[in-house]
């Protein structure tokens, strides 16, 4: 099995190996370029691709909101609560009860 290696120009054109951490960060610029504010978020890829960016390095979970405009670009992602999945279940449960009460 051949290894296949990805490379980068450095100082004066000597090209170099790219580390997989360079290649990872290569990779979160271009997604972050891709899915900044005003993107749109119009397929199921676009918008697990903008989720991937911002939760796929945490080590928590995150209940949120991503709020978009009438033509699907992100207006804002607003983290509400985070922790366990069943603590941020029962937070968003108390908020939409919250809601309905207003």
């Amino acid at each position: 099995m051949s290894k296949h290696n990805l490379f980068y120009q450095g100082a004066g054109g000597t090209m170099h190996v790219a580390s997989n951490e360079q290649i990872l960060t290569a990779a979160r610029q271009i997604l972050a370029h891709r899915v900044r504010r005003g993107a749109s978020l119009q397929s199921p890829q676009k918008a697990g691709e903008y989720l991937m960016l911002r939760l796929g390095t945490l080590d928590h979970e995150v209940f949120g909101l991503i709020l978009l405009d009438k033509r699907h670009r992100v207006i804002e992602c607003v983290d509400l609560f985070r922790g366990t999945i069943d603590g941020a279940l029962y937070l968003a449960m108390r908020l939409s009860t919250a809601l309905r009460s207003l």
